[in-house]
């Protein structure tokens, strides 16, 4: 049976944190080992872990340093054939998921990543349910199996991204590597999505940031002008629709970091990879536009849609 390690970032989420662990230590296919990194917690997450969970290993880091490094830390310390990643507030919808998801994985020596179908408690849905396994730009972190061999030979996330962005930027990778990115609908992974730690503001601020750090660092030379000012008019856009912000202000202070960040992980991949990875971002992106109304979904078409109450 192949060996499956999973990797739970965590930081004063204790008890959003046991539910997560309850409901991974029930699935059906047995976890070799569970790393629970905890990223500075104050809230007595080391005591409810090493008190209620004796079989999972738990560190906690000195300081906190950041989502995107604790990932990484539980990358390199377990030793599973697969490395699945769920957040500290997700976890399974059924016992089977994670069977499935290695299932599949066994049977197709080419995905390097399946991205589970993600349902949030305000009830959206990432992918349509019913819809068949297709290829996908991204998995979303919290709900994600990775093929370890194929990882390590394109490497870590970049950690300077800090908090997010880097699932775009390792599944980009992975597709220049000739790997497919694969999401299996049928399989879902609830995300809670706990409000504690969330700040808006902040996430707008790092997804332009990282977009342009990506750009820099994967986009071939000759495309890279125009992606770079495509990707700064976009997400301005973004952010003047959620009204009046210092978000493009503080990526323009950014700028040097940016730049500087992208040059050191500059390693582009080829025109064919990325421009085919931009046509995947179009057309089977989990964070698409819904799709309208009466206009069906076909296979590989994604969005966010909202279940029934």
């Amino acid at each position: 049976m192949p060996s499956v390690s999973a990797v739970i970032a965590t930081f004063n989420r204790a008890p959003e944190l046991r539910t997560a662990l309850s409901r991974l230590l029930a699935q059906t296919h047995p976890v070799a080992e569970i790393l629970v990194v905890d990223d500075g917690s104050t809230d007595g997450t080391d005591a409810m872990v090493r008190g209620e969970f004796p079989t999972v290993r738990y560190v906690r880091l000195p300081h906190n340093a950041g989502l995107i490094y604790a990932r990484n830390f539980g990358f390199v310390n377990t030793a599973g054939d697969y490395v699945l990643s769920v957040d500290d507030d997700s976890w399974f919808a059924e016992p089977d998921g994670l069977a499935r998801a290695v299932a599949y994985m066994e049977t197709h020596a080419d995905v390097a990543a399946v991205a589970c179908n993600i349902e949030t408690r305000d009830g959206l849905v990432y992918f349509p349910p019913q819809a068949d396994p297709f290829d996908a730009p991204w998995y979303v972190g919290c709900g994600h199996l990775l093929r370890r061999s194929a990882v390590a030979a394109v490497g870590l996330y970049m950690p300077e991204l800090y908090r997010q962005g880097e699932e775009k930027d390792r599944c980009l990778r992975l597709i220049g590597a000739g790997h497919r990115v694969v999401a299996l609908p049928e399989i879902m992974v609830y995300h809670d999505k706990s409000e504690k730690g969330r700040k808006p503001g902040l996430e707008r601020f790092y997804n332009h940031r990282n977009d342009l750090i990506r750009e820099v660092a994967r986009c071939p030379a000759g495309l890279l002008p125009w992606r770079f000012a495509r990707s700064w008019i976009g997400n301005s856009w973004k952010n003047l629709r959620h009204g009046p912000r210092l978000t493009d202000l503080k990526v323009l202070l950014a700028l040097p970091e940016i730049l500087r960040i992208g040059l050191k992980h500059r390693a582009p991949v080829s025109e064919d990879a990325y421009r085919r990875w931009l046509h995947l971002s179009k057309t089977a992106a989990p964070n698409s536009p819904p799709l309208q109304s009466g206009g069906g979904l076909g296979r590989g078409q994604a969005g966010i849609h909202r279940t029934s109450p």
